[in-house]
């Protein structure tokens, strides 16, 4: 792709585009996120004692109605992605295991986001490791989620009251723990100058060479490049630093 740059006639800047998602995740993405909006409201109207004058009567029985539908889509999202592209699945899964480089990723983690420090990061495979700590959360939680739904829609009156109340509770504190992990992502995504290139590849699918050199070496390199220049950075800020 080519774009010149406003005001000049000859100047040009080339940005190589490499594919990071393919469709199905991308979709999957965004109906994830329709889902998920929803289902916290509403979990938020049914749950929250400050909300529950809006839980009665006609309006409650919608609210209800709307949380249990976009239940069953929310949950059904990962099973069909897994059924449609099911090689795509397990590769994505491995690429979400946790490895040593990412204790070093944490260890950096306040430089790289709030001083813009990347170059001190660990080389990243195609998902860094927020990324993962992210999947993880989401994975827990659909799990949770959905085992406690389950048992609160169809047990009632059948599990007995404890039971049932500690079912309530759980499903409760897996919701805050995604809203929360939720928000975060949200910030990143959308505000946060160096995760810009993550929006882009959710919305078409592809991410800048460049960007997937600086932030992604081990996926763009390979494992074996990325470590020699990591190595190389490393060796060479120690020196500069000695100066």
């Amino acid at each position: 792709m080519t774009v010149r740059l406003k005001g000049t006639e000859r100047d040009v800047v080339t940005i190589r585009w490499i594919p990071r998602y393919i469709a199905i995740e991308r979709v999957g993405h965004w109906l994830h996120t329709a889902t998920f909006v929803p289902l916290a409201i509403t979990g938020l109207i049914l749950y929250v004692p400050l909300f529950q004058s809006l839980a009665q009567g006609q309006a409650g029985h919608f609210i209800r109605l709307v949380h249990r539908v976009t239940a069953i889509l929310f949950g059904l999202l990962p099973i069909l992605y897994f059924i449609i592209e099911p090689r795509r699945f397990i590769m994505s899964i491995r690429e979400f295991m946790f490895d040593k480089d990412d204790i070093g990723w944490v260890m950096n983690a306040f430089s790289y986001y709030l001083l813009g420090r990347h170059t001190a990061m660990p080389p990243q495979g195609r998902f860094n490791t927020g990324e993962k700590m992210n999947g993880l959360i989401m994975c827990v939680t659909w799990v949770v989620l959905g085992v406690t739904g389950l048992l609160m829609w169809f047990g009632k009156g059948v599990a007995s009251a404890e039971l049932f109340h500690w079912m309530v509770l759980i499903h409760d504190l897996a919701m805050i723990a995604a809203v929360c992990m939720f928000l975060v992502h949200l910030f990143l995504a959308m505000a946060h100058p160096l995760m810009w290139a993550g929006l882009v590849s959710m919305r078409f699918g592809v991410t800048s060479a460049a960007y997937a050199a600086e932030h992604h070496a081990r996926w763009y390199y390979g494992p074996k490049r990325a470590r020699q220049l990591y190595e190389e950075a490393k060796k060479k800020a120690t020196s500069e630093a000695g100066q």
